[in-house]
């Protein structure tokens, strides 16, 4: 009897507890989302990487980006505003080995980084091996523009996405 009325206790606890947590949700229903993205991973962002041709194994370079966005004229990076709110993201890969065949799986995310303005520095870049590689990064400058219907709800979010491939090759030596 007892394990009866606890099994009951218990059921009604975990059917509680499940009801709060769709009500976090229910002001998000009916939120249109849509997307607009960059086709291609080139000519979307302009920018500079300032990173040496020639490096020595084992020794920490910094890799110096700095770019210009469309979105510049928008809104500045990781301003909250009302109506739109603007991140850029460096996605930092592991540095690929060329002339030696490479299996997809050997594109490796390593890092990735909110970045707060137009130049920024990736520090602390080091090879382990020499060799001829490509260091390879990749720009996300993204927008989230909010809009609202007359009474001031939220209805609909739009995200404008630009993103740029920054690839250099570098050679590795003692």
């Amino acid at each position: 009897m007892r394990i009866l009325i606890l099994t009951l206790l218990m059921l009604c606890v975990s059917c509680k507890k499940e009801k709060k947590n769709t009500d976090l949700f229910d002001k998000y229903k009916g939120i249109q989302l849509t997307e607009t993205r960059s086709e291609s991973l080139e000519n979307n962002i302009k920018y500079s990487l300032e990173f040496p041709d020639t490096l020595k194994v084992n020794q920490a370079y910094d890799a110096v980006f700095e770019f210009e966005s469309d979105f510049d004229t928008i809104v500045a990076p990781m301003v909250v505003d009302s109506i739109k709110f603007r991140t850029i993201t460096l996605y930092y890969y592991n540095p690929v080995r060329i002339g030696v065949r490479n299996k997809e799986s050997d594109l490796v995310l390593r890092d990735s980084i909110l970045i707060p303005n137009k130049k920024f520095t990736l520090g602390n870049v080091k090879f382990t091996e020499k060799g001829k590689y490509l260091f390879l990064a990749l720009i996300e400058d993204e927008i989230m523009y909010n809009f609202y219907n007359a009474e001031g709800i939220r209805d609909s979010v739009h995200f404008n996405r630009k993103i740029q491939e920054v690839k250099k090759e570098v050679v590795v030596i003692e």
